[in-house]
């Protein structure tokens, strides 16, 4: 009896975490179908070639779907009942990343980059201008657990009297979890001390990820080092010496595990220039 209980409450778990993904796609699905809303699609998908499972089904590798719209200002409960879905589902366990960016004259710019696929070299911009809203979330993917879906709705709100709010519903499908793409690909204002801490904090704990899940490739390695040195470079200035030292250790530690698992000289190189930059 107890093991039955045991299976019924994972089975209603299993049933909850699917359900609140399927409900931000199913608003998504309402808001494209609805007669009001003038969409263009931009539809794109790769299945592997060769089938798997007892069924010999052929997996989806990567989707990415983007629908580019325009809404009148009078329709716009159809925006916002996708923005209520994402909110509402927030705290369910296989939604493990929702975030949203505010708009605006003066607001710095806050891009994101959403994978698609299982290369970092395919990906979908959202939030490329200071006057764009966006929000987005990420649920693991009940069929395979290394894969996960995103939902980014991003849009611009009508000013001067315009009628229409444009903007894009987007959708990909990728292997990977969101913490290691959800990032700050640009910030635009950097001004005081606490700008360039966040900045390198979030260029640090990046790489930390990769490292930890052994996903180091060429341009991910690279990449992600060359950002930490140009930041250390250009406003390491700003920082306090005590802070510093303090990432300067922090960065030594980084160097010293990627020795370790043997990756790239011009990784281990942009460290170095990385601790450099920071001295006194």
């Amino acid at each position: 009896m107890k093991r039955f209980l045991t299976l019924a409450i994972a089975a209603i778990l299993m049933t909850t975490n699917a359900v609140a993904q399927k409900n931000v796609q199913r608003t998504f699905d309402k808001f494209i179908k609805s007669k009001n809303v003038q969409v263009e699609k931009n539809l794109n998908s790769q299945m592997d070639p060769f089938p798997s499972g007892k069924k010999g089904e052929h997996r989806l590798l990567s989707q990415r779907d983007i629908y580019t719209f325009t809404l009148d200002v009078s329709d716009r409960k159809l925006l916002d009942n996708i923005l209520i879905q994402i909110e509402k589902d927030r705290g369910e366990k296989n939604c493990y990343l929702t975030r949203s960016h505010r708009g605006g004259k003066d607001i710095p710019i806050d891009v994101q980059l959403c994978r698609v696929g299982d290369s970092n070299s395919n990906q979908v911009k959202i939030g490329t201008s200071s006057m764009q809203h966006w929000m987005l979330s990420c649920y693991t993917a009940e069929e395979d657990q290394n894969y996960r879906h995103l939902y980014a709705v991003e849009w611009t709100e009508p000013t001067n009297g315009e009628r229409e709010i444009k903007g894009r519903l987007i959708y990909t499908y990728a292997q990977g979890k969101a913490e290691l793409e959800m990032k700050q690909a640009v910030i635009t204002s950097i001004k005081t001390e606490q700008d360039v801490l966040v900045r390198i904090e979030i260029q640090k704990v990046l790489y930390q990820k990769l490292i930890d899940n052994h996903s180091l490739q060429l341009t991910e390695a690279v990449a992600a080092t060359a950002a930490l040195f140009v930041t250390c470079r250009d406003y390491g200035h700003l920082l306090r010496k005590d802070q510093r030292k303090k990432y300067r250790d922090e960065i030594a530690n980084l160097e010293r595990q990627t020795i370790d698992q043997e990756h790239l000289p011009l990784t281990t190189e942009f460290l170095i220039l990385a601790q450099q930059a920071l001295k006194d």
